[in-house]
């Protein structure tokens, strides 16, 4: 989840390494703020100006990721932690709930799913509270992951797993079979 930028602004801080946590779409009100321009109130980014004016903090507290082009999954980034919540599995047979410390495990290799279920709650929490949060201020539209589901889940599940399975068991992976069609059974009728 983390794409590193460089911010370059003549008469601000210099040399300074942000480690706060800001989704792209914060850069636009930052340049709105730190060019004097008025932030839309449609805006949902916030600014991260005092980083680069005076090296202060201005990270926020978490940050949530969704996907639902191989499968349909939400994470909750905070501290160093990453919750994975995946609702459907794109056939990959994902658990349902991940778990990783990101700063032991960068590469996310050791669900700690099993070992830390006071986290696992918390992280379920945050992802919670967001879905509210953006559902009360989206009025009238729809959850685009729960979008995908009800259009059959990611692209390239739609209506293939039947095929999917025979293919499976052709390749000598069929011990995957029984556990798709038991995650999967209104893809099967």
């Amino acid at each position: 989840c983390r794409i590193p930028m460089i911010v370059r602004w003549p008469g601000k801080t210099a040399g300074h390494a942000d480690s706060g946590f800001h989704y792209n779409f914060d850069l636009l009100p930052t340049l709105a703020e730190m060019l004097g321009t008025k932030k839309s109130d449609r805006w949902d980014g916030l600014s991260f100006a005092p980083v680069i004016e005076r090296g202060e903090a201005a990270g926020r507290d978490e940050l949530i990721v969704s996907q639902c082009a191989h499968v349909c999954q939400r994470s909750v980034r905070w501290d160093n932690w990453i919750y994975i919540r995946t609702y459907h599995d794109g056939y990959h047979l994902f658990p349902k709930e991940m778990l990783f410390d990101v700063d032991a495990d960068p590469h996310e290799q050791l669900d700690l799913a099993a070992e830390r279920p006071d986290l696992l709650r918390e992280g379920a929490y945050r992802l919670m509270n967001w879905h509210d949060v953006m559902m009360a201020t989206m009025p009238g539209e729809a959850d685009p992951l729960w979008r995908v589901i009800a259009e059959g889940g990611p692209l390239h599940t739609r209506g293939h797993l039947k095929a999917y399975l025979e293919f499976l068991e052709k390749t000598d992976r069929g011990y995957a079979v029984e556990e798709l069609k038991r995650r999967h059974p209104a893809e099967l009728g």
